[in-house]
């Protein structure tokens, strides 16, 4: 130190060193790092989980901590002298481009997880929720202490109390579905499901019921319950944009309420798929580098009807779990019924672990008997050759049937269905490959002819009148 205001660090053109000599500003108590470079972006230990930084912030701290630096350079006679560290744009870049490489995280690393080898092997295959008095080990409940070791996008910010409950909040779900215990269970697994981090069930959460059926009421009591700065509010036509999916990024959780497609859904369609299937997608984002990776978070969608997607292989539909509401509040709400909901948050996150215990043991969300004929009815809007199929078809490797057979009755259902687009016999074929993976088209002979003929499928004989 030249003086009381003055640091010594490496010169700027070696960002490396200077990155190694300031590394300790961004460690804890126990030298792990509280900052770290993860998919094109910086992140930021809080105390309780992480959380992804403004390059500009970082940057800005940058600026001030360099504004008085210096550095030792030789002169024109080869004597040390010393100059000003003077950060620029430059600078800066080279050394936050060290630090990177310092503090890299590896792109495959998914939140939740352990960065420590000897506490992921202590913890096992436990799952950990993050409260705001330390990591819960679902397992058996014990409270381990925070730490940057838990690589963790989430934290309820609330205290895990193992005696607190919610009485309010369980008379609230009785009213919504007074004989479907079902529907309760799988919203109480969700809730869960959604605290843990996972996205191994690969499902989307579609509440559907009139205006003042209560969607609204448990969206934001999980909102409360997970952090509000842990949400996305994107629409679901949005999310077919360019930039549609950046709000996404770092989010345990979607919340779309506005479940209406305008035109052509396949984009959408898509993107819902990768999302809930855990697959990697590129992200555009304004004025920055793509991001590459797999999203964390989970689709919860509230809609007044069920949404019509046009996937002509009505994978789509099977990836919802419906929750169904028949009753309205509309002109006699309780206004003061979130505030008293709000009050039983610590009650309402031990009703949440619960459900994951119960996921834990299950290894599957709830399906209620009303969800699967809702999920049925949304493939066969999605998708009328599934409909059909289910129908009039039978499959099997052993199955066959002529393909203008099978197109004929095709038509002759269609039309009795009211299906306006029976396009043709090409593109029910296409559309019949996606609902029938294991379909082939073959030319077995007959006598000295062949005939086109699907394999994998064949006609079921119609009901009797």
């Amino acid at each position: 130190m030249t003086d009381s205001m003055q640091e010594e660090l490496p010169a700027p053109s070696n960002p490396l060193a200077v990155a190694r000599c300031l590394a300790p500003d961004w460690q804890g108590q126990g030298g792990q790092p509280r900052r770290r470079w993860w998919r094109g972006s910086w992140m930021d230990w809080t105390g309780t989980c992480w959380r992804e930084l403004d390059e500009r912030q970082v940057k800005a701290e940058m600026y001030r901590r360099l504004e008085h630096a210096v550095y030792y350079s030789a002169n024109a006679k080869g004597e040390p002298e010393v100059r000003e560290w003077a950060p620029t744009r430059t600078k800066l870049s080279n050394l936050l481009d060290a630090f990177g490489a310092l503090l890299l995280l590896p792109t495959e690393t998914d939140a939740p997880t352990w960065l420590n080898e000897d506490q992921a092997a202590a913890s096992g295959q436990a799952p950990i929720v993050a409260c705001e008095n330390g990591l819960l080990r679902i397992t058996d409940r014990a409270l381990l202490p925070h730490t940057p070791d838990f690589f963790n996008l989430v934290s309820v910010p609330y205290a895990y109390d193992p005696h607190a409950t919610a009485p309010t909040w369980t008379h609230f779900l009785g009213q919504l579905w007074p004989d479907d215990p079902e529907s309760i269970a799988a919203l109480q697994e969700w809730f869960g499901y959604v605290l843990s981090g996972r996205t191994d069930q690969q499902k989307i959460l579609l509440m559907k019921g009139p205006s003042r059926s209560g969607k609204g009421t448990i969206a934001r009591i999980l909102a409360e319950l997970v952090g509000r700065k842990n949400i996305a509010g994107p629409t679901l036509a949005g999310l077919g944009s360019n930039f549609g999916l950046a709000s996404l990024l770092g989010k345990p959780l979607a919340v779309i309420s506005d479940a209406r497609l305008n035109g052509d859904g396949g984009q959408v369609v898509e993107r819902l798929l990768t999302i809930s299937g855990e697959d990697t997608i590129d992200i555009d984002r304004k004025f920055r580098e793509a991001w590459t990776g797999k999203l964390p978070t989970r689709l919860m969608v509230l809609s007044n009807e069920l949404p019509n997607f046009g996937d002509s292989s009505g994978v789509i539909a099977r990836r919802f779990v419906v929750l169904t509401m028949t009753a309205s509040w509309l002109g006699r709400e309780d206004t003061t019924l979130t505030g008293k909901l709000a009050a039983e948050m610590p009650g309402i996150l031990n009703w949440a672990l619960d459900g994951l215990a119960r996921l834990e043991r299950n290894g599957r969300i709830t399906e209620p008997a009303s969800s699967r004929d809702a999920v049925t009815s949304m493939q066969d809007t999605a998708s009328p050759t599934s409909a059909f199929v289910r129908e009039r078809c039978q499959t099997g490797p052993t199955c066959t049937v002529p393909v203008d057979a099978l197109w004929t009755v095709w038509r002759e259902w269609a039309e009795d269905n009211n299906v306006r687009a029976i396009g043709t016999k090409q593109m029910f074929g296409r559309n019949l490959q996606s609902v029938v993976p294991q379909l082939r088209l073959t030319r077995p002979r007959e006598g000295d002819s062949r005939v086109r003929t699907y394999s994998g499928i064949t006609l079921r004989a119609p009901d009797p009148e």
